[in-house]
């Protein structure tokens, strides 16, 4: 997405009203229990939500200024390539605010009153219910169903931090921000330069600073609270002003009204509990999960060759994800695939036996598959592209359709597809015996459940709901339907998928996360140090399993300047990726542009860009990934239990250290990991800060105090990672390292 271009009355959004609300009912200041912990506290300038007991607000309500708007806009989408703009034309807008009536009564307030303006005016109702001493939901209803934008503005604190909001890739902590949440591509740079102006003069998909396939309305904030809205439309979440939070949904009178949740409690941890205890958390990752998974495609001869070479270097490789299992297909872009979704006889020959043999070495083989059917490229002449499946999908209507009630014809990167319904019982029936038949019954152990964020804004769709608020469930209906089939199937716990779009509740249903194509760059904003921002982020919000390609996958070729992965860029994204969950390389979408983790040299002479040196130096990290395997795995067993996420943002581990917090490339695997992973090329000495206690260096064995900045040595094949000395964890972790460091 290149530019969000907003007409001028969109100056209106967020307008303060310098007048106070109305109040037309008989005011007191008094408090009033809800529950023998919680109280509505009524002052002259504000309402209070308050746990008494734990000296902590759910929410303050201003009573200087309105703290809820509304208003009526017509919106016009452009899209391209999951990139999209938005053109708002204001109708009209409720910006001044009455109370009328408040009723407290055992466990609930209701507020009533009248939201007016020029040529507006609707009651609304706001209701606060306490489900515990620790969690309050609240919904939000107005009468004129035309209002289809709804404000709401409640307290914050100069001093108060804002983590979260689902995958992030540029900002660790939001105060002070204006980001939006809309699932799409993540965009091309996202402000790194110069590619994100070149993406964005081509095909308009630069991206910027928010733009991601994967947002949650969630976040926590340092002042141990947590706040969860359940719509589903486009949202506009303002973090500038210093005291207070601005929350705008769009199309909320789809869904009837504006509703959320707001937890408080002693730990970040806790909340995160109490959020994943809601919308669901991940399963455990079977056994052969925790090994090397090495990404590469082109065919029987050639991956098992590669396969091979890496086992011989002492590789640990546990499994093969070859996403090309159902045919490769060259565009402008690179090596794409053949979105038809059954095995390629060319390239695989005897599939299903081909899979067996490698589970035969212990191999698991995992595949590839997304929601689209693709068709025949019209702007390549001659293109033989045939597809029987979109084939029988046009027949039997399972397309996502157009205002015009036609199969909505989508230009992907390389060539024209159709998107499946997922609000088609009979569609998804189809495409769980798809994946049933045609990936389970292959053998495979696992697939890239990719896209999902595509769903055009003016689709229409089989259900009959509006596109505008089922954009962002989309990606979450698809990664249901892929754990279905597999629960169908009588595989669940032995099939991993994993997922890059999401959205609320995604963490009930997809088995692993991965965070998309980011540049093979070390830049900020889309490279390297962004997939360390995606990891920590998105752990707050529930997708407590989650990884990155290994080296980045979008490769640019370009007169000003080439993208191509370099053999520094490579491993030290290895470095990195070895204290995730899963360790997962990807050739890019340009394989013989970019380095490689193997060597090879096809038949006719094209070598691949690799050496010996990175043969080896790659199969070292591997192996510290997988000596971590005990440790990892008793993490992904936590947040089975608890949704706490096994890579861990600086605040979930140590809140109280602000210094920490300047370090947002730093992160922990667990508590006892701290983890300072090289983000910047040319770099062979890494400064770490290190928080309380005392920390072992992995590699030097040689011991710290905390609250301290070093500098250590930063080797490639030596990420910069220490234990914590006294840590629950320490003997496993030190067991762990010993069994590598001694013969490494």
């Amino acid at each position: 997405m290149a530019f969000r271009w907003i007409s001028l009355s969109l100056s209106l959004f967020f307008l303060e009203c310098a007048s106070r609300i109305i109040s037309n009912f008989p005011h007191t200041e008094e408090s009033f229990s809800l529950t023998p912990k919680v109280q509505w506290i009524q002052s002259t300038n504000e309402f209070t939500l308050r746990n008494q007991s734990l000296s902590k607000d759910f929410i303050k309500l201003s009573l200087e200024e309105p703290f809820l708007k509304s208003s009526t806009k017509e919106t016009i989408s452009k899209y391209r390539m999951a990139s999209f703009q938005f053109k708002e034309s204001l109708q009209k807008t409720c910006d001044k605010q009455s109370i009328d009536e408040i009723k407290k009564e055992p466990g609930k307030v209701t507020i009533k009153g009248k939201l007016t303006g020029k040529d507006c005016s609707t009651d609304y109702q706001l209701i606060f219910q306490t489900k515990s001493d620790t969690e309050v939901e609240f919904k939000i209803t107005l009468s004129d169903l035309s209002l289809n934008r709804i404000q709401f503005h409640y307290g914050s604190s100069p001093e108060e931090k804002i983590f979260g909001l689902g995958e992030q890739f540029t900002y660790d902590e939001l105060k002070g921000k204006t980001p939006f949440l809309f699932t799409e591509e993540q965009g091309i740079g996202r402000g790194d330069q110069p590619i994100t102006t070149g993406a964005n003069i081509l095909a308009g998909a630069g991206g910027n600073a928010y733009t991601t396939y994967a947002p949650i309305p969630h976040y926590i904030t340092s002042e141990n609270r947590s706040v969860f809205f359940e719509n589903s439309g486009y949202a506009n979440f303002d973090f500038s002003d210093t005291k207070k939070t601005k929350v705008e949904f769009w199309d909320f009178q789809s869904e009837k009204s504006l509703t959320g949740t707001i937890w408080i409690g002693n730990s970040s941890k806790s909340l995160i509990e109490a959020y994943t205890k809601k919308t669901g958390r991940f399963p455990k990752l079977p056994d052969w999960a925790y090994g090397t998974w090495l990404g590469v495609q082109g065919g029987t001869e050639k991956v098992s060759a590669i396969v091979k070479q890496a086992k011989d270097a002492g590789n640990p490789v546990t499994a093969l994800w070859i996403q090309d299992w159902c045919g490769r297909r060259v565009t402008n872009f690179g090596d794409q695939l053949k979105w038809r979704w059954y095995a390629d006889d060319t390239l695989y020959p005897d599939f299903k036996k081909f899979v067996k043999s490698m589970n035969d070495q212990n191999v698991q083989v995992l595949g590839y598959i997304n929601s689209f059917l693709a068709d025949t490229d019209p702007k390549k002449p001659g293109d033989d592209f045939t597809n029987p499946l979109l084939t029988e999908a046009k027949a039997k209507g399972y397309l996502v359709k157009n205002s015009q009630g036609e199969d909505y014809l989508i230009q992907t990167v390389g060539f024209p597809a159709y998107l499946i319904d997922l609000t088609n019982p009979a569609a998804v029936r189809w495409t769980k015996d798809l994946i049933k038949k045609n990936m389970i019954g292959m053998g495979l152990s696992g697939w890239m459940a990719d896209f999902g964020e595509w769903l055009p804004y003016d689709a229409k769709l089989y259900s009959g709901i509006d596109a505008k608020i089922y954009h962002n469930r989309y990606p979450v209906d698809w990664a249901r339907i892929n754990r279905e089939a597999i629960k169908e199937a009588g595989m669940e716990g032995k099939i991993v998928f994993f997922t890059r779009a999401g959205y609320s509740y995604s963490n009930a249903y997809s088995t692993l996360f991965w965070e998309g194509d980011q540049m093979v760059s070390f830049g900020t904003n889309d490279g390297l140090a962004s997939s360390i921002i995606g990891l920590t982020s998105s752990g707050i919000s529930g997708y407590a399993l989650n990884h990155s390609d290994i080296g980045g996958y979008t490769t640019i070729s370009n007169p000003l300047r080439n993208y191509h992965r370099s053999k520094e860029l490579l491993l030290r994204w290895a470095e990195a990726s070895a204290f995730t969950p899963v360790f997962r390389t990807h050739e890019g979408n340009k394989p013989l542009k970019n380095w490689q983790v193997y060597t090879y040299t096809k038949p006719d002479g094209t070598k691949s860009l690799g050496d010996e040196d990175t043969v080896n130096l790659f199969a070292k990290i591997a192996r510290i990934h997988f000596a971590l395997k005990p440790y990892i795995q008793s993490l992904v067993e936590e947040a089975s239990i608890t949704g706490i996420p096994v890579v861990r943002h600086n605040y979930l581990v140590e809140p109280e250290d602000k210094n920490l917090l300047n370090f947002k490339y730093q992160f922990f695997l667990g508590n006892d990991l701290l983890v300072a992973p090289v983000v910047e090329s040319g770099e062979i000495v890494q400064e770490v800060y290190l928080p309380r206690g005392r920390w072992l260096h992995l590699w030097t064995g040689t011991t710290y105090d905390g609250y301290r900045k070093i500098q250590v040595p930063a080797p490639i094949g030596k990420p910069p990672a220490f234990l914590r000395v006294g840590g629950k964890s320490e003997g496993l972790i030190r067991s762990s390292i010993n069994s590598i460091r001694n013969k490494d």
